[in-house]
């Protein structure tokens, strides 16, 4: 339905236009009547008429004023003018102001005046749709040059080789913390609370939404997605205290928000002043780190400047745990295993010893008991390597402690066999191939240094090492080089020619062979293979969670 304002002077001159043709059924309706320029400006303001037929000779204000008020207010419609015979002249100047059309009021009709407003109706409908287009374009333009953004932020804080310089070169894509003091908040979702069936999904827009209410300014406000379940979000220190936060308020209001709108449970680690992306990428590095604080006690709200986690253990070594355990699996104490594994991850957790360290160490304990005495058999070979691999899946510590006595109780002892140094020669001389193994994975190693090392010859020690682990020793070694170089990839080291000299391979390129062909995935990739896997393995063994 158009609006359309009718002007003139002369009341018989409205009253034929209102009763000439049926206005409703043909997708009009009269909105309003004036008699002069005045009154019709004032109606325009108020009712904004797609159309205006207005005369051109009136008092006070004429037609012609009347058009050049309107196109100094901007005056969006179509405007058709009504003349007498004679008025040429002003016609002819209506329509060079912007007039769309006119009629002789002494001979309209009632055809001629449908398709004059028709004809305008079309005009409008055409402008109404290319305006749109052009605001749909300008729309996916900005969308595009967004998500182009919050790609190349990601990737920048992601990877340690991008760089954001020419970036910040680009006009088109507004960078708002070059230079500018922040606060960085680094929002973990936890997909765990999900219901079984339920997916998990963040709705980037809508938390960034919810932040852009609080702050009211985009200009201020940087939100991009990081990982699959984290967000970034900078918002400038001077905004911030302009809308009455400091960090700690502001993360408390969004946890209060979250909770009330989203079905998700969420952890944030918020940063003190940081300034430039060069510092928000280092900042985001350890708030990923902080946050696995949550592996031990659950905490939604973490100051990152109060965590600082340990990558090693060095209150007690894997061996003498082993050993410590080994002595109350022959006095078949199980409860105080239980409690022995207990106070140890109490005190990595005063310790502040990260999660992946702790897991590490518990994994090679596990690897190691099996090896320190001959008395011990691992009675379902394939269930104890699947809890091996657990214990590095696990999320907390109570899942750890459950995954760890779970993979205890696989082992067998046969009591009734000596516990002597002779009957375990050959699995000591083992363990010595391991330890010198773990030692100088890093170096050159060859059969002949490690035989020498345990006065074995190079024969008998790659019998006796197949027989003992069921492997050969050169796949061992490469084993180790690649499970090392593993732990090295997520722990964020990205250069593989760099990775591969750390474990002792000069050539990256049969590196990344060997990488692959243990691990099913490219170095390059692993990071986000492992991540996938740590998803299924939370259906498979929702124990873990």
């Amino acid at each position: 339905m158009f609006n359309v304002l009718l002007v003139d002077d002369e009341p018989i001159v409205k009253i034929a236009l209102r009763t000439m043709i049926d206005w409703d059924n043909l997708g009009f309706s009269i909105c309003g009547t004036a008699s002069d320029g005045n009154e019709a400006l004032v109606l325009v303001k108020e009712l904004n008429p797609d159309i205006i037929i207005t005369d051109l000779k009136m008092p006070n204000m004429n037609g012609l004023q009347l058009i050049r008020e309107l196109n100094e207010l901007g005056y969006k419609g179509k405007i058709i003018v009504a003349s007498n015979f004679g008025e040429y002249e002003l016609v002819r100047e209506a329509l060079v102001l912007g007039a769309v059309d006119y009629m002789l009021k002494i001979s309209i009709k009632t055809e001629a005046l449908i398709e004059q407003l028709q004809k305008t109706a079309k005009l409008l409908q055409e402008e109404q749709l290319i305006l749109q287009e052009q605001v749909t374009r300008e729309q996916v333009l900005r969308n595009n040059l967004k998500s182009v953004k919050n790609t190349m932020l990601k990737d920048y804080f992601t990877n340690s080789y991008h760089d954001i310089e020419h970036f910040l070169k680009n006009e088109e894509i507004q960078l708002n913390f070059a230079n500018k003091a922040c606060y960085q908040f680094y929002i973990h979702l936890d997909d765990s609370s999900l219901k079984e069936g339920q997916k998990f999904n963040i709705s980037l827009s809508f938390i960034e939404n919810m932040i852009l209410d609080l702050m009211e300014s985009e200009h201020d406000v940087e939100v991009f997605q990081v990982e699959i379940n984290a967000i970034i979000v900078l918002i400038a220190k001077e905004r911030l205290h302009q809308c009455q936060f400091d960090p700690l308020t502001f993360v408390q209001k969004i946890q209060k928000l979250m909770q009330m709108y989203m079905t998700i449970e969420t952890a944030i680690v918020y940063s003190s002043e940081i300034c430039g992306y060069q510092e928000a990428r280092q900042t985001y590095l350890e708030c990923k780190d902080t946050i696995d604080i949550n592996f031990y006690e659950e905490q939604s709200v973490i100051f990152n400047d109060e965590v600082d986690l340990k990558q090693e253990i060095d209150f007690v070594n894997y061996v003498d745990f082993s050993k410590s355990i080994l002595d109350f699996l022959y006095k078949d104490e199980s409860s105080s295993i239980q409690l022995m594994l207990k106070t140890f991850t109490e005190q990595a957790h005063q310790s502040s010893i990260h999660p992946f360290a702790l897991k590490t160490f518990m994994n090679k304990c596990l690897d190691y008991l099996p090896l320190c005495d001959t008395q011990i058999t691992i009675l379902n070979a394939e269930q104890y390597d699947r809890n091996k691999n657990n214990v590095l899946e696990c999320k907390s510590s109570d899942a750890l402690l459950a995954i760890a006595m779970e993979a205890l109780d696989g082992l067998s002892l046969w009591k009734n066999a000596p516990r002597s140094l002779d009957s375990s020669v050959t699995k000591k001389e083992i363990v010595d191939v391991i330890r010198y193994i773990e030692l100088h994975y890093r170096d050159k190693i060859t059969l002949e240094m490690i035989a020498d090392h345990v006065n074995f010859s190079e024969n008998y020690l790659c019998r006796v090492f197949r027989d003992q682990m069921g492997m050969s020793l050169i796949h061992y070694i490469n084993n180790v080089r690649m499970n090392k170089a593993a732990e090295l990839i997520m722990k964020g080291h990205t250069y593989i020619k760099e990775i591969s000299a750390l474990v002792g391979i000069s050539d990256q390129f049969y590196f990344s062979r060997m990488f692959k062909k243990q691990f099913g995935v490219s170095p390059t990739d692993y990071k986000s293979h492992v991540t996938q896997l740590s998803q299924q393995k939370k259906q498979t063994y929702p124990q873990l969670s």
